[in-house]
């Protein structure tokens, strides 16, 4: 006879595994860092794990996980311990998927625009990550990010504008990409 819990396990062990490797990506696009990106994935699971029976029931599994991995990213991002010096190294990937791809291309581009949103300020990097890694609508990333729309907007227009003027050449006629 199956018990409840069972279904309970089963069901969100096939939620964490269809979810870490994208809530994994968002918070690598938000931290820069694979190991600390584990670490809050890690902890959004318990938080979500916690929380399962009402987060299933209300059918918007992957957004209540997303909200949870963003809401302690920007939390964490308040604390003092967590401002230090960036060293500029960076933690070794932690598994071949993460490895450095070659020096040319589409990887390349991604690599420099996960690094260009790094230098973004924290609601702008916020509003880049949930806007065009996440690709939600204004209305989802203002409730998400407790704001209004006009200040989300205004931020993906700041960050994009970043963005847009760091990944392109400014030595071609036409501005193309590197």
């Amino acid at each position: 006879m199956r018990h409840r819990d069972d279904d309970r396990d089963e069901s969100f062990d096939a939620f964490a595994a269809a979810t870490m490797p994208r809530l994994r990506r968002v918070a690598y696009a938000w931290c820069h860092d694979w190991h600390h990106s584990d670490d809050v994935v890690q902890d959004t699971m318990e938080r979500v794990y916690a929380a399962w029976p009402r987060v299933r029931r209300g059918g918007e599994e992957y957004a209540y996980a997303r909200t949870t991995l963003v809401r302690r990213l920007i939390s964490e991002n308040r604390r003092a311990w967590r401002r230090h010096e960036d060293t500029g190294l960076e933690a070794v990937p932690a598994s071949r998927h993460d490895t450095a791809p070659d020096a040319t291309g589409p990887a390349l581009e991604r690599l420099d625009a996960l690094d260009l949103l790094r230098r973004l300020p924290v609601r702008q990097r916020a509003v880049a990550v949930l806007r065009f890694l996440e690709d939600l609508p204004v209305g989802e990333v203002a409730d998400l990010l407790q704001c209004s729309e006009g200040t989300v907007k205004s931020q993906a227009h700041h960050a994009r504008r970043f963005l847009h003027e760091h990944l392109t050449d400014p030595h071609t006629p036409d501005g193309a990409r590197r």
